[in-house]
């Protein structure tokens, strides 16, 4: 599944996707690491959309679950901002599926898509090299 972002922005996408990899691999700890994305950044047609957020993520105990609300924060609800805030604290030391705390969100989960759906509206491009 891919999330097609409220804010059209590549830099926002790349922010996000380092702010979910934080969550396994937090400052201190991936410090040194060269890549530190959860998943891609794609453009199509002035929108962005991040995935695909299939899978398990682990949740370092020292995860910092504000940050990541915070960069979240006015695409949700309070409340669903504080859903996600306590998913992500309860799952410290465990894991999480990314989808799950985007489907719990309507204010996110209505922008969900399959990459059919992707491939179907031009997002990936078709033509041979």
């Amino acid at each position: 599944m891919y999330l097609i972002l409220s804010t059209p922005s590549i830099e926002y996408g790349k922010a996000i996707s380092h702010e979910l990899w934080m969550l396994a691999r937090p400052r201190g700890i991936s410090d040194g690491e060269t890549s530190q994305f959860f998943c891609g950044v794609k453009t199509y047609d002035g929108q962005v959309a991040i995935g695909p957020l299939d899978g398990t993520q682990p949740v370092h105990a020292d995860a910092d679950e504000l940050s990541f609300a915070e960069l979240i924060g006015h695409a949700v609800t309070e409340e669903e901002e504080g859903a996600i805030v306590a998913a992500i604290t309860e799952a410290k030391g465990g894991s999480i599926r990314i989808l799950d705390l985007i489907e719990a969100s309507p204010s996110l989960s209505a922008n969900l898509r399959t990459r059919e759906q992707l491939d179907d509206d031009g997002w990936f491009s078709s033509d041979e090299i």
